[in-house]
């Protein structure tokens, strides 16, 4: 019986793609054993998925200077602690320990760079799942196309190409090549991820995979979304309060408040988790607002989200942006950081939404924004055709991933 380890990014966006695959691998006679962060834990654990060890975690990381306003990939691990090449050794060598002990015979990463690492280090086949602003064929040739090219130096590829060569590990030749694999998962569609020369690094697009397990869905969170059918509905999520640049969800949602309290529409906020959501009661209750004109609810699946609003205002992630085109809901994306930026801009060139900078929100007519997404038909036309042309790449999402699996 094969063993499989797991190890997907912080949020809930990687844990989404990550289990559906793992579901399936178990499905398949696969032993699946995985690391993810406190917040994916309790869906994890509900689909039978058992985590590597309870000991292992990166709970002591030191995070360098927040920005969500970030330049390359590079950048960013950097900022969020792995600059600190020290740390990011001990951390490898630990999950190398309890690596040998299961003894997996792939290793799936998520944007999980420590498994990238131990994967290579113990030559290991990996199976890597990543996005086109983190490939290192990306189009636009750099995340931030759209601004001017800057000559900025940054150290984390050569920490990690020294720690390579102490170990006789294969060079990188850009950061981005971290993120590569024996197998290399796009769970996406060309127009939306697109990449240069896909073949290279033996790079599949599947199509979206998003968990959306219906059947979990509270049936009071149901209900919101079926009231008030005379006015128009708006899902709001902006991800967690605090992440790793800081406190933009807090700052979307505070300023979504304001200038939505007077909007005659059936507004219901997700904050993903039960913490936040207690947070944001806190502060509706400091607004004066009522919960029957603005519903706060922590985590509710996506068919029902999507599937029941007229417009979705977002914060830019992944899987996020995915669900637009599955569900044909156009949306006011608000990214909290780079990645989600890149993803805002193909988006709108895409004609399925409007974007507003974060810096830019408190001076932005969001009711307007608003109004011109209900009310132009553009949007849903776009949207009902990149839906139509996913339809006909005919991808087939974890099974397509299981039989690229097969075939290493």
């Amino acid at each position: 019986m094969k063993k499989v380890f797991l190890q997907f990014g912080s949020g809930l966006g990687p844990m989404s793609r990550s289990l559906p695959i793992a579901e399936g691998l178990q499905r398949e006679g696969y032993i699946v054993k995985y690391f993810g962060f406190e917040n994916a834990k309790p869906y994890m654990n509900k689909m039978g998925i058992e985590e590597l060890s309870e000991n292992f975690n990166i709970k002591d990381i030191k995070k360098g200077v927040q920005t969500p306003n970030w330049y390359c990939a590079e950048q960013f691990w950097e900022i969020i602690g792995y600059g600190n090449i020290e740390w990011v050794e001990k951390k490898v060598e630990e999950l190398i320990e309890y690596l040998r002990d299961f003894s997996p015979d792939f290793i799936i990463s998520d944007l999980g760079i420590l498994s990238c690492i131990a994967a290579r280090i113990m030559d290991i086949p990996l199976i890597a799942i990543t996005q086109s602003c983190y490939h290192p064929n990306i189009a636009f040739g750099r995340i931030r196309w759209w601004e001017e090219e800057q000559n900025l130096k940054f150290t984390l590829t050569e920490k990690l190409n020294n720690y390579f060569k102490k170990k006789g590990v294969p060079q990188l030749n850009s950061f981005e090549e971290i993120f590569t694999g024996r197998l290399t998962i796009i769970p996406s569609f060309p127009e939306f991820d697109p990449i240069n020369n896909p073949s290279e690094f033996n790079t599949y697009y599947v199509g979206p995979i998003l968990w959306d397990p219906l059947d979990m869905a509270k049936e009071e969170y149901i209900k919101l979304f079926n009231r008030n059918k005379n006015k128009p509905t708006i899902f709001c999520y902006k991800a967690r309060f605090c992440d790793n640049v800081g406190e933009s969800g807090i700052i979307i949602f505070k300023t979504l408040l304001s200038a939505l309290k007077e909007f005659d529409a059936n507004i219901i906020f997700s904050t993903g988790s039960d913490s936040d959501r207690k947070i944001a009661k806190e502060i509706l209750n400091s607004y004066g607002i009522d919960e029957e004109k603005f519903s706060i609810i922590d985590w509710v699946p996506m068919g029902i989200a999507y599937g029941n609003s007229d417009v979705v205002i977002h914060h830019g992630g992944h899987g996020s942006c995915l669900g637009q085109f599955l569900y044909e809901v156009p949306s006011l994306i608000i990214p909290t950081h780079t990645e989600r930026e890149y993803n805002a801009r193909i988006c709108t060139n895409m004609g399925v939404s409007k974007f507003i900078k974060r810096e830019d929100i408190e001076k932005a007519d969001i009711l307007a924004e608003i109004d011109e997404i209900l009310t132009n038909s553009s949007f849903k036309e776009r949207l009902h055709f990149w839906h139509a042309k996913l339809n006909e790449y005919e991808f087939t999402g974890v099974n397509k991933v299981l039989e690229l699996i097969q075939k290493l």
